[in-house]
């Protein structure tokens, strides 16, 4: 297990090849893994340049190599030093049940950071270990195998084939009551990439247990669309948040591990959707008797074409719309596209308000207007441009909802 070099940056920062950062250096093996990382796939998590490395909105966590990469959203304008930011990241995650709150313990981040890379994985290998606790999915297969005794169909044209050679054994196919359920394989497969990886030695030891109880299901294979096809039921809702991980883990890494390569791994949200998650937790956490609250409720447009606004929300007889922003608006004026396209949510969603939010500088201030109407109708709404406070006294603001409600009626 080699150490990992852990540095922190910003989402939208530029890196280059020989650059010192939190006293790691980013070397020509790291820039490669991540380059190998985007060959033959449509990630669009940073952009390759000669030698050099561009991020974009998405944040979390790249692991290249024995480089720990963590991608910070940009909230130093508000925050002094990157340990708050990331402290921030984890609440915001915690917040939209991307992590659980057993796994991100708030004294013991003050104390002693962690990399985020570690949280995730220990994050999990809690939720593996949570479902072998509780017992693997089982599903009947079909095997076919040479047995000493029937059991099952024999099958008979290779029967004849091997009756020569070795009379002893019958070659049937039978029905199993196994393991190998395709959930299980994900896990397992995710399980073994970690196994490549250069890790802490607590998660070492963790993933070392796991492999101790879990079923050898290494000869296994998974359906290529088995992440996209896979719906929940009562039965295996418990897989959810490993398997989201799960699908982090086995698609957003390098092809082809061999051993003694460098290879990348990347567990990165988009910023963008993460906020409009965020706010849409607080609104609900802290709604008022008899709100309703929609997200990405969808509307036909034209032909199959639908429109979709962030947050519906239905109170006391009136409908508003809200849609996130996560970026700064320094001048205070909202961009002519985001405009218009707050007018059409008013008028197909019958709304009376529309808000356009986006996290707060300190001289920000909102704007409530009416729309001009032309011809028969002159009332179609109100534009409001509101500015939210993410941050106070250090931390993640525990009074967003508050906020938000008192903005919105």
């Amino acid at each position: 297990m080699n150490q990992l070099a852990v540095i922190q940056v910003f989402e939208h920062q530029l890196i280059r090849v020989g650059e010192e950062i939190d006293g790691a250096t980013f070397t020509l093996a790291h820039f490669d893994a991540l380059r190998g990382l985007t060959e033959g796939k449509p990630f669009d998590f940073y952009t390759i340049g000669h030698e050099s490395v561009r991020f974009k909105q998405f944040v979390g966590v790249i692991q290249a190599g024995n480089l720990c990469i963590e991608i910070l959203p940009k909230l130093d304008e508000w925050l002094p030093n990157k340990q708050l930011v990331q402290s921030c990241l984890i609440e915001m995650l915690r917040r939209c049940r991307f992590l659980k709150v057993s796994t991100v313990n708030q004294s013991s981040l003050s104390l002693r950071p962690l990399p985020l890379m570690d949280l995730f994985w220990e994050f999990f290998l809690e939720e593996v270990a949570l479902i072998l606790k509780e017992g693997l999915l089982r599903s009947y297969v079909q095997e076919q195998s040479e047995k000493r005794f029937l059991k099952g169909r024999l099958l008979l044209s290779k029967q004849l084939a091997i009756q020569g050679a070795n009379r002893t054994y019958f070659h049937t196919s039978s029905t199993a009551y196994s393991y190998d359920h395709p959930f299980n394989i994900a896990l397992y497969q995710a399980l073994l990439a970690l196994k490549k990886l250069p890790l802490s030695p607590k998660v070492y030891q963790l993933l070392s247990q796991l492999f101790h109880r879990f079923p050898d299901l290494a000869n296994k294979t998974l359906p290529k669309t088995f992440f996209e096809r896979t719906q929940f039921t009562w039965k295996n809702q418990r897989y959810r948040n490993a398997l989201l991980l799960a699908r982090m883990i086995l698609q957003n890494r390098t092809p082809d591990i061999r051993a003694g390569e460098n290879q990348a791994m990347a567990l990165l949200f988009d910023m963008n959707r993460l906020y409009e998650a965020f706010i849409y937790q607080e609104l609900l956490r802290t709604a008022p008797p008899g709100a309703r609250i929609s997200y990405q409720e969808q509307r036909l447009f034209w032909l199959r074409r639908t429109i979709r606004p962030d947050i519906v929300i239905r109170y006391k007889g009136q409908t508003i719309v809200v849609d996130t922003k996560w970026k700064v608006l320094k001048k205070g004026q909202p961009a002519m596209e985001d405009l218009r396209q707050m007018y059409v949510y008013n008028r197909y969603f019958q709304a009376t308000k529309g808000v356009l939010l986006y996290p707060k500088l300190l001289l920000n201030q909102s704007i409530n207007a009416p729309f001009h109407g032309v011809g028969e109708s002159m009332d179609h709404g109100i534009c409001l441009v509101a500015f939210i406070d993410l941050v106070k006294e250090g931390q993640l603001d525990r009074g967003i909802g508050e906020q938000l409600w008192q903005l919105l009626i």
